[in-house]
């Protein structure tokens, strides 16, 4: 091919064209070299020389920690862990950062940002056509992004390549990353209380937390599990899972402890702290994760958290129709919350939910309150994410849209609101095609649509397309608008595109669907909705529930 087929037809750095330069990368740095090579190569056709070197060209485009001038050094020293530094200086392009990690995600960026190449998903990545690319000699780009731990859990991005150029490092559902420096547990990853202390895991069936022989016991799992995974960050010591209404243990002892504190999660505090305080001198590096969830989502009155403890404070009874930021009551009472731990706890993270979880594939149109929230949770001393998806199964919604906008906003929360909506237009054009203006008609509509009401997690269409009137009768009107959005959508998709539009819009047939449930011809419909979904690969349907074996059980997809 000629450099005139591909995609960038100039490219230039400090006004010296590209192919006059060289790579050369420091020590552990290879891959990162690699990545940025590669993609060079794909947008302008020319494949430039790499290797690892002391040694001086005329024109360097230096990875990692090497050869690095004084203003380049005392740069990338200001920088966190994960920040990065792109700084063109004594003839050379720097892309570098304190810790491998850093330079890599320093990479990514200048291969988004300057070569317009796009990670849609584990499978695709696009380019925006950006034809002309020029460095300027006076760039001086560095940055270090808030959230020391970020990870969506959609099942697109376990893959550990592809999370790596999202920018993700957490490990819900994945290995250790070869690529990332990768924040790892010892042990599970969450309501581990049961299982430390040898107790029931049923569901609201916690342990005493102020029985000596439950504390040995669990002291000494952690400390063995530690001992067993040199590598664990993070140990979780949390309490079991709960309905609404869970109470926790109430004998006297921890009876007493609670009402003092003016929460169950004072004797949960007290008992992680004792956790905290006991290892932390044989595991210095280690924090204990615990969760603020359900009814220890109260922060207490007196106790603090440990400098060693994260708290890990969960928004299942949020709305997420409106901005956690708003006059919703729920959102009111969670954002009090939020503000109270802020103050008091060192390293503040956050469970955020993102998906209808009890039919994965129904629309869940929380799109348009991502950016207020994230930004929130930033402003509040939040350090870590985990934004619960559909980790189980591709998704027939926006399971790729919404981990890519989610993962955007882990690393700047505080992006504008027209550079998110930029964001997501983008994607809808690469991703979706020439129809992909109706997308986003349905998304502002739909957004719109929840808006008048709320939007849990576990909520059928009904609710979520706000479909009953007043009299308590369905009206399809709303939901039949949508789908013909999505027809529209799919008659003016390519080849390339057609199955991704295809696939995206059976949350609209699924939730037109779920209304029509009574009506003769749904049972047939369900069967043509089992085929759909079973063609585009969809495994679950529903929170830990797999698809049926076959067009027989099809029914279950919308009752």
């Amino acid at each position: 091919m000629k450099r005139a087929d591909f995609p960038v037809k100039s490219f230039t750095i400090a006004g010296i064209d590209i192919s006059e330069y060289r790579i050369v990368y420091g020590k552990g740095d290879e891959y990162a070299a690699s990545e940025l090579c590669d993609f060079i190569k794909s947008a302008c056709g020319i494949r430039l020389v790499k290797m690892q070197s002391k040694g001086a060209f005329s024109h360097e485009i230096r990875v990692g920690r090497v050869n690095e001038t004084d203003k380049v050094k005392a740069e990338v020293d200001t920088l966190g862990d994960d920040g990065y530094a792109v700084i063109y200086d004594d003839a050379a392009l720097y892309i570098s950062g304190k810790t491998h990690s850093g330079v890599l995600y320093g990479v990514y960026t200048f291969i988004e940002d300057k070569l317009g190449f796009r990670f849609l998903s584990s499978k695709i990545t696009a380019h925006n056509g950006v034809s002309d690319v020029g460095i300027p000699a006076d760039i001086n780009e560095t940055y270090t992004p808030p959230f020391i731990n970020r990870d969506t859990y959609w099942y697109d991005s376990f893959e550990l390549k592809f999370a790596a150029r999202r920018k993700l490092d957490g490990t819900g559902g994945r290995a250790d990353s070869p690529y990332i420096s990768s924040v790892l547990y010892a042990g599970g990853f969450v309501h581990t209380l049961p299982r430390l202390a040898g107790t029931s895991t049923a569901p609201d069936a916690q342990p005493c937390l102020t029985d000596p022989a439950v504390y040995e016991k669990v002291i000494g799992n952690v400390r063995d599990l530690l001992r067993k995974n040199p590598k664990a960050k993070i140990i979780s010591v949390s309490q079991n899972d709960s309905y609404p209404g869970g109470l926790g243990c109430q004998c006297e002892n921890c009876r007493k402890i609670d009402d003092a504190e003016g929460t169950p999660m004072g004797s949960l505090l007290t008992f992680v702290n004792r956790v905290a305080n006991d290892i932390k001198d044989e595991f210095p590096d280690v924090y204990v994760d615990t969760l603020a969830y359900r009814y220890t989502r109260k922060a207490p009155k007196h106790i603090k958290p440990a400098d060693n403890v994260i708290i890990r404070l969960c928004s299942i009874e949020c709305c997420f129709a409106h901005p956690l930021e708003s006059e919703c009551p729920a959102n009111k009472e969670f954002a009090s919350d939020i503000e109270a731990w802020s103050k008091i706890s060192k390293n503040l993270f956050i469970w955020d939910y993102t998906t209808d979880f009890l039919y994965y594939v129904n629309p869940f149109p929380n799109l348009k309150v991502l950016r207020d929230n994230e930004e929130f949770f930033a402003r509040h001393n939040v350090i870590g994410m985990f934004e619960q998806g559909n980790g189980q199964s591709y998704s027939a919604e926006f399971g790729e849209l919404r981990a890519y906008l989610i993962s955007k906003l882990l690393w700047d929360p505080y992006m504008s609101e027209a550079e998110y909506y930029k964001n997501m237009d983008e994607f809808l054009r690469l991703y979706y095609g020439d129809g992909w203006r109706y997308i986003r008609e349905y998304i502002d509509k739909t957004s719109e649509k929840a808006k008048e009401l709320h939007l849990g997690i576990y909520d059928r269409a009904d609710k979520t397309l706000h479909a009953v009137n007043n009299d308590g009768q369905i009206e399809l009107g709303f939901a039949t608008e949508m789908s013909e959005l999505w027809d529209k959508a799919l008659e003016a998709a390519d080849a390339e595109h057609y199955d991704r539009v295809e696939r995206s819009a059976q949350q609209i047939r699924s939730a037109l669907l779920y209304l029509k449930r009574g009506m003769r011809e749904s049972t047939e419909q369900a069967k043509i909705l089992y085929g759909t979904l079973k063609k585009h690969g969809i495994t679950y349907f529903r929170e830990g529930v797999p698809m049926p074996a076959d067009e027989d059980g099809s029914r279950a997809l919308i009752d």
